[in-house]
């Protein structure tokens, strides 16, 4: 049995292998957000507090948090970086941070009691770690942050409530009369429970939507890869100007049909001699450089690349959409592959490399189109008389010793397209050929001037 692997567990390796990028990433983007956090809440405190022994411990502990996510940063711009560094940095600040704003500052002129550090309204600050965790694009670190500033907090607020002298009330807070709860809050020593079960309720509801947010990110970002890569691939076969339509549409190439297009066939001569007395790289290299200037000559001229046969490329033009000058572009896009190549011929000889010589067939007509394939190949196929009979004029133009054979319908349809087309190509007449009864009508677009006197030639 094969072991390799199947496609689905392939897909998931990119996958995964693009998270975990991406997360790497925002790993990075969460520093430069902590850096930019830390140097705000820096100058705010520097501005509003007198400058001495406390507030230098306030920035003091500002610097190491920095210094702690500086550390992250180094980790993760390797490759390498183990997974738990992100859930050892987070745990480090949550702690730290709870302890720095529970506790008293050992600096400050007048402790006050502990429960007035509730009171401080700097539990907030906790909130900006946990969203920088979501930076990271990890729902599972979003969510413990979370969980673990509401434990840590709820820890931080028993610590203090089991301090001598500490005054919570023995009831619900807002049964009480407004007297009573006045003189709660007038108490240095009081805490009001209902009040920071909220501010664990509130972080952890926080945690929970910023993984929501994470999630919808990772989800959004693999769909975007997966329309990228499909666009990547119609752009291997369609024009910029169709792969958009293509790439949004449900069903671009809509249900089987008979549809009037042009077929276009360009094909190397004397290739196959070509490929048995060369190296397999410098065929392979030839056929790339071929086909990647033919192809550009079809996308020019809003053509779509069919198929890859050998040295042989197919183009249609009309799909998957019919158009007003269809044959007259598969003309010109004809004429064009010669003058390209014609180009490329100057190249070559320049650098010590032979010519090369191209038979190109055209034809228009009534086509049978339709998708073809499974879900996950799926391609668009044109079968008919058409693509036939613009083979065989492709093979005919040896024996005419021509390089553009035109099928007379094409002609046809081009003049018909604009009566003013001016048509570089001559009236041969009926030929026959293989495989279909009936003989078809000629234009000879232009004469084969490398006829024998090239080096990749029969």
């Amino acid at each position: 049995m094969s072991t390799a692997p199947t496609l689905e567990l392939r897909r998931f390796s990119r996958l995964k292998n693009l998270r975990e990028r991406a997360e790497r990433q925002g790993a990075a983007l969460q520093f430069w957000a902590r850096t930019a956090s830390l140097a705000a809440i820096s100058c705010f405190f520097s501005l509003i507090s007198r400058w001495d022994a406390s507030l230098l411990f306030v920035l003091a502990g500002l610097v190491l948090f920095q210094l702690v996510g500086l550390i992250q940063f180094l980790f993760v711009r390797r490759r390498t970086a183990p997974w738990w560094i992100g859930y050892v940095v987070g745990t480090l600040d949550i702690i730290l941070l709870t302890v720095l704003l529970i506790t008293p500052n050992p600096f400050a002129q007048e402790v006050a009691p502990a429960a007035m550090q509730l009171r401080e309204g700097s539990f907030k600050f906790l909130l900006i770690f946990v969203c920088l965790g979501a930076l990271t694009l990890s729902t599972r670190l979003a969510l413990y942050l979370g969980a673990l500033a509401a434990l840590t907090w709820a820890i931080g607020v028993g610590w203090v409530i089991v301090h001598p002298g500490t005054v919570i009330p023995a009831t619900n807070l807002y049964s009480l009369p407004l007297t009573e709860r006045l003189n709660l809050y007038l108490n240095p020593n009081f805490v009001d429970t209902f009040a920071q079960a909220t501010n664990v309720l509130v972080v952890l509801i926080i945690g929970a939507i910023m993984a929501l947010v994470v999630s919808r990110s990772r989800h959004l970002s693999e769909d975007y890869v997966k329309a990228e890569r499909a666009r990547a691939n119609l752009a291997r076969h369609f024009s910029p100007n169709v792969v958009d339509q293509l790439a949004t549409d449900d069903e671009p190439f809509g249900p089987v049909r008979r549809q009037e297009i042009a077929v276009l066939f360009a094909d190397i001569v004397g290739f196959t001699h070509y490929s048995e007395d060369h190296p397999a790289e410098a065929v392979f290299e030839l056929l790339r450089q071929f086909h990647r200037r033919m192809e550009q000559v079809v996308f020019d001229h809003h053509g779509t690349v069919d198929n890859y046969i050998g040295d042989c490329i197919m183009a249609t033009f009309g799909v998957p959409q019919a158009s007003h000058d269809d044959a007259t572009r598969a003309i010109q896009c004809a004429g064009a592959m010669i003058a390209t190549l014609g180009d490329w011929n100057v190249q070559r000889v320049s650098r010590g490399y032979p010519p090369l010589d191209v038979r190109i067939g055209v034809q228009y007509g009534a086509v049978v189109l339709g998708a073809v394939g499974s879900e996950r190949n799926l391609s668009v196929a044109v079968v008919g008389d058409t693509v036939n009979v613009a083979s065989r004029l492709q093979a005919l133009c040896r024996e005419l010793q021509a390089s553009i054979c035109f099928g007379s319908r094409l002609i046809e349809a081009a003049k018909a397209e604009s009566p003013t087309t001016q048509l570089n190509a001559r009236d041969h007449g009926p030929v026959s050929i293989r495989g279909r009864d009936e003989p078809v009508h000629v234009w000879v677009g232009h004469r084969a001037e490398n006829q024998g006197a090239v080096a990749v030639s029969a």
